[in-house]
């Protein structure tokens, strides 16, 4: 029986070289983003899928990359911001306060919305450039909607909820309508969340609880076939996250949870092939896996060298 653990975490490997500023509008190979260190602090880093290079783009956590490759959504300061794919030009979507707070938020398939779970229980939709705000679920008090993910045709949205006393996924269309249950029944007790479609639409990857066992299941974007994918691994497992191309599964195993020493590991979509990467950052947590645009970098000077570098060693 695998152990339940507290931190549904992984940690990366850090290359310790200082990245040298690209040029405009060049494709970097795909890159894998995920939160680490403080759990009080958490920071955004950024790891070469290849290498496992890894550098610190900015404080924040959940990061999601656009569709396009360009602009990041994450939480900071309890809120929905996005910015540049290099961390720059923060803007501030949402403006809660303590004790309410944003989480999850995923960019809508044409990057023009994105949508996020609140501390109230309840999923929310934002357009970026207006910042109007558009509240989907609709729940009594006590019952928690959260971790939304796109279909990536933009139709639907799947997420995890307890409206039925038990944290099951649902699936519901764009606007809030027409919620149907995917997973779970009144026979055996389990719990699912984490969900994510993959990126051709037909397949969903989720976290589940199932009889003291924590992993990774994947099921037809209807819930049919659900499947455990890692069921020969003997630790608890979290945080699933696709490849660009769909053909992989990049997920975290819980270590130690006072240390936070953790590993991510790699799989092929039908679980087989699992390879492991050894990790640095303490308590940390995949969230996207997709190829990005660098923006424009001003490095005719030397004076354009010592400001890229000052925001990468100090985050200003």
């Amino acid at each position: 029986m695998k152990k339940a653990a507290g931190f549904l975490a992984g940690a990366v490997l850090l290359s310790a070289a200082v990245a040298i500023p690209v040029s405009a509008g060049k494709s970097d190979p795909t890159q894998i983003f995920f939160t680490g260190g403080s759990l009080e602090n958490p920071v955004i880093y950024q790891m070469d899928a290849e290498t496992t290079a890894a550098k610190k783009v900015t404080n924040g956590s959940s990061v999601d990359v656009s569709p396009d490759g360009k602009k990041l959504a994450f939480i900071k300061n309890d809120s929905v911001y996005v910015s540049d794919i290099n961390g720059k030009n923060q803007v501030r979507l949402t403006n809660v306060k303590f004790p309410t707070y944003d989480a999850s938020p995923r960019w809508s398939p044409d990057g023009t919305r994105i949508a996020f779970s609140r501390s109230d229980g309840q999923i929310y939709v934002i357009d970026v450039k207006s910042k109007q705000l558009a509240q989907l679920t609709t729940t009594e008090e006590n019952v928690v909607n959260s971790e939304p993910d796109w279909s990536p045709e933009g139709d639907k949205i799947v997420f995890h909820s307890n409206r039925t006393g038990r944290s099951h996924i649902f699936i519901m269309n764009a606007d809030g309508s027409d919620v149907k249950q995917l997973t779970g029944d009144d026979k055996n007790e389990t719990a699912e969340y984490g969900a994510r479609f993959s990126p051709d639409g037909s397949k969903i990857v989720y976290g589940s609880t199932r009889e003291g066992n924590i992993d990774i299941y994947v099921m037809n974007a209807d819930g049919s076939r659900q499947t455990n994918l890692t069921a020969d691994t003997d630790k608890p497992v979290s945080s699933p996250v696709w490849s660009s191309d769909g053909q992989s599964i990049l997920y975290s195993v819980n270590g130690d949870p006072e240390s936070g020493e953790q590993h991510f590991y790699l799989m092929d979509k039908d679980g087989s092939g699992k390879t492991t990467i050894n990790m640095k950052v303490p308590f940390a947590i995949p969230s996207d896996w997709q190829k990005i645009i660098q923006p424009e970098q001003k490095t005719s000077s030397l004076r354009s060298t010592i400001e890229e570098l000052t925001d990468f060693l100090f985050d200003n």
